[in-house]
């Protein structure tokens, strides 16, 4: 259990395990690939060796929706198919920076024929612009897709390296860090309305096995799903408190972000019917973060003290949201929680960046030196 009286600021977090089995345990596989790739619209049982169901609950503006990625790799080639719940555009972007600035992005949408864009986004909100516009190449080898009922399927193929330095060079056995949208729009100028969020995928290794990993939920992971949606909640409503004290922007967009990681974490509960707390905003049941949102919100005196008293909680839930993966073996929670600690890392170099702006260099205070130049490296 987690329990009130833990410090997360000097990062202790005990936990006591226990085991809830249900009847019959689910069980999610990666496939051993055995048919053949084609880029028809059709994703085959044992076509790829790696699959992601990410969603987006309905809120401000979105409607809501799932989209399934899945994928494998050879020695030379990244094969992927995108299903979403659209008949508009989907899409994927790869490793940004921060938010969607840098991101290795692919766009298609079945209008009649398939077309696949080969795109990067220039900022933080786009735009998001064809390769071939800022002197790179289109790389997609070879693309196909249907609409069928509310979804599309795109199917496409990319090298691991392209050559074009507007392509993220994948590696096997990368993790990769991933933004994804749709639109009800087959304009790809239209802003997405359906869903969006964030995520990691694990590349694997090229032909690789197949092997279970079990759905059981243990009394650990309850624990841990709890918190999470607390800690991401403080995140929130800390965030909220410090846009109304200073007026930046940038608080303004990490209170949406956070309320999105609120809706994943929750859909994930909603799912293995854990119930969610009913909290009043800045107040938790949790008296450790309960002092910690109280503690930054304190030393919030100035603009530069409020973004560094952010870049502190997201170092804390980086490291949370890290120990949870690893006491964890349940697939669908790593992929959400991998997905909620992509976002954290870009909030951070975010907060980051913005302090850089401002001619102040951020020392971390909970993370390793070492870990945390890996994160922000980009910033």
């Amino acid at each position: 259990m987690i329990r009130d009286e833990i410090v997360l600021l000097v990062l202790a977090l005990l936990l006591f395990s226990g085991c809830i089995q249900p009847e019959e345990p689910q069980v999610v596989a990666e496939s051993a690939v055995s048919e053949e790739w084609r880029p028809d619209g059709v994703v085959g049982v044992n076509e790829y060796s790696h699959h992601l169901k990410l969603y987006s609950t309905p809120r401000q503006g979105y409607t809501g929706g799932v989209m399934t990625v899945s994928w494998k790799i050879d020695d030379e080639h990244l094969y992927m198919a995108l299903n979403g719940s659209t008949r508009g555009w989907l899409a994927i972007g790869f490793e940004p920076s921060e938010w969607m600035k840098d991101a290795d992005m692919v766009m298609a949408f079945v209008n009649g024929s398939v077309r696949v864009l080969d795109e990067y986004s220039t900022g933080n909100y786009g735009p998001h612009i064809d390769d071939t516009m800022l002197g790179g190449t289109y790389d997609i080898l070879e693309h196909g897709g249907r609409s069928y009922g509310a979804h599309t399927v795109v199917e496409f193929r990319r090298k691991l390296e392209t050559g074009d330095r507007f392509d993220k060079v994948l590696r096997p056995e990368q993790s990769v860090s991933i933004i994804w949208a749709m639109s009800d729009s087959m304009d790809p100028g239209v802003k997405h309305n359906i869903a969006y969020g964030e995520g990691m995928i694990y590349l694997g290794r090229p032909q690789s096995p197949a092997h279970q990993i079990s759905q059981n939920l243990t009394e650990n992971d309850i624990e841990w799903m709890l918190f999470i949606w607390k800690e991401e909640k403080a995140a929130r409503d800390l965030y909220g408190s410090l846009y109304e004290r200073t007026g930046l922007t940038v608080f303004l967009d990490l209170v949406r972000s956070e309320q999105s990681h609120i809706d994943q974490i929750g859909a994930l509960m909603d799912r293995y019917g854990v119930e969610t707390p009913v909290l009043e905003r800045g107040v938790f049941d949790n008296q450790t973060l309960q002092r910690v949102h109280d503690e930054l919100l304190s030393k919030a005196s100035s603009d530069h003290n409020a973004l560094m008293a952010a870049a502190r909680f997201e170092e804390i839930s980086i490291i949370d949201l890290e120990r949870a993966i690893a006491e964890t073996g349940n697939k669908e929670v790593i992929d959400v929680y991998s997905g909620l600690l992509a976002g954290s890392k870009k909030h951070l170099r975010s907060y980051v960046g913005d302090l850089r702006d401002r001619g102040i260099e951020y020392a971390p205070v909970h993370l390793s030196t070492s870990e945390y130049e890996v994160i922000v490296r980009t910033a």
